[in-house]
């Protein structure tokens, strides 16, 4: 079979086109330190990069998260270690004015020692990080805690009065409490008359149990001793201004005054969870809310309303009265145990946070391993290849050279 001098040309050319190519695709390799530069190269092996890329994507993120999180648990052990201080500081304040040493003088420069700490608990409950509020659950951006006003106006209920309520102005009838509570009271009028003659019985549960009758005055104390310990409530009316002795006030029997549970300190965030993820479909919860730490819970029997308790010392220390606060120093222990239990559940939490990043390094540094394994390229044989390669174009080159001389016949052409 002739072959003609433009098959061989083809050919050499096709041999020195791909022997040039396959040096390329070798120098790439070497310059990028990859093996796979194209899905053509390695099909399987490119596929199986991408996935590991995606589970690495993954792990940063799981790793970013948690680091972003230190910070705020390191502020939450830092208030909590405030809180501790403070209540300590309490219980020594207290333990010195419960003896038979101090006087009244004595307790009522506690008493504002004692406000001091109840705004640095305040203050502690609203702290943030940046612009977020850390105690409030999910509601970040408003103060977890707000303290509420002593007096609030006395709600009046009617449906059960007698007739002959509406011949009175009812701003006559018109009281405010004083004081702070989370019983809700109720105090009815149970003999109808002027102040001194109308006679009156209290609530501390809505209206299910009722105090001994005592007669109603301008300023009335809402107890029911009987019931629940006596809060210092007090039901004061307005009147009017200039009341004649010849047409008193008259109060109906059956009228009704209640009272909103108006705790010293009212929790104004929510309950909700903040958990960061720390694995494919495991989430740690890592927030804190003031409720938690501050306020008592109905599942645990031990825990304390810290401000109920410290409000309620204030007023002893006021009023005097050293047996409330030897009867109060246990309860400033609970107080004392429930934050530092609170902050044990932090320390577990950041526990957890760095075994969970710890593990997702070392699944970062496997999977690390497995796409190098996959793409990167090996040096040494990558080197051995290349000389191969010179060599192969440096004789495809001077075999084509000899084989495409020309001769005398090109020139006579």
């Amino acid at each position: 079979m002739r072959v003609t001098d433009l098959t061989k040309q083809q050919s050499v050319l096709q041999s020195v086109n791909a022997n040039a190519g396959r040096m390329q695709r070798l120098q790439e390799n070497m310059a990028s330190g990859r093996r796979i530069s194209t899905l053509s190269d390695d099909p399987i092996g490119a596929t199986q990069a991408q996935d590991f890329r995606t589970r690495l994507s993954f792990i940063n993120m799981v790793k970013r998260n948690i680091q972003s999180n230190y910070v705020m648990l390191d502020r939450y052990d830092a208030e909590l270690q405030h809180m501790s201080d403070l209540l300590q500081d309490a219980k020594i304040l207290i333990l010195g004015q419960a003896n038979g040493n101090a006087d009244d003088a004595t307790r009522q420069i506690v008493s504002q020692e004692l406000n001091a700490i109840i705004e640095g608990l305040l203050q502690i409950g609203n702290a943030k990080v940046g612009k977020l509020f850390i105690f409030a659950g999910t509601q970040t951006l408003r103060p977890p805690l707000e303290l509420n006003e002593e007096i609030q106006p006395a709600i009046l209920d009617t449906e059960n009065a007698e007739a002959g309520i509406f011949s009175l102005d009812p701003e006559w009838l018109e009281g405010n409490f004083i004081g702070f509570s989370r019983n809700p009271y109720v105090v009815r009028i149970a003999k109808e008359g002027p102040f001194g003659r109308a006679h009156y019985v209290v609530s501390d549960d809505g209206g299910e149990t009722w105090s001994k009758e005592k007669p109603l005055l301008r300023a009335n104390p809402v107890v029911n001793e009987d019931g629940k310990p006596d809060d210092r409530v007090v039901l004061k009316f307005m009147g009017k201004p200039e009341e004649d002795p010849e047409f008193p006030i008259i109060f109906p029997k059956g009228l009704e005054f209640r009272f909103e549970p108006n705790p010293p300190v009212k929790y104004m965030g929510n309950d909700q969870i903040k958990s960061v993820p720390t694995g494919e479909g495991a989430t740690t919860p890592i927030n804190l809310t003031a409720r938690q730490v501050l306020f008592a819970h109905q599942a645990d029997s031990d825990s304390v309303n810290i401000f109920d308790l410290l409000f309620t010392i204030k007023r002893a220390l006021v009023e005097d009265e050293p047996k409330v606060l030897q009867e109060r120093i246990t309860e400033l222990d609970r107080a004392f145990n429930q934050v530092l239990n609170r902050r044990a559940d932090m320390g577990a939490v950041r526990k957890d946070l760095e075994l969970q990043f710890e593990k997702m390094s070392d699944r970062e540094f496997t999977k690390i391993k497995q796409l190098s394994n996959i793409e990167d390229l090996d040096f040494q044989e990558a080197v051995v290849e290349m000389n191969l390669a010179e060599v192969r174009n440096q004789a495809s080159l001077n075999a084509g050279s000899r084989l495409i001389q020309p001769s005398l016949l090109n020139f006579l052409r």
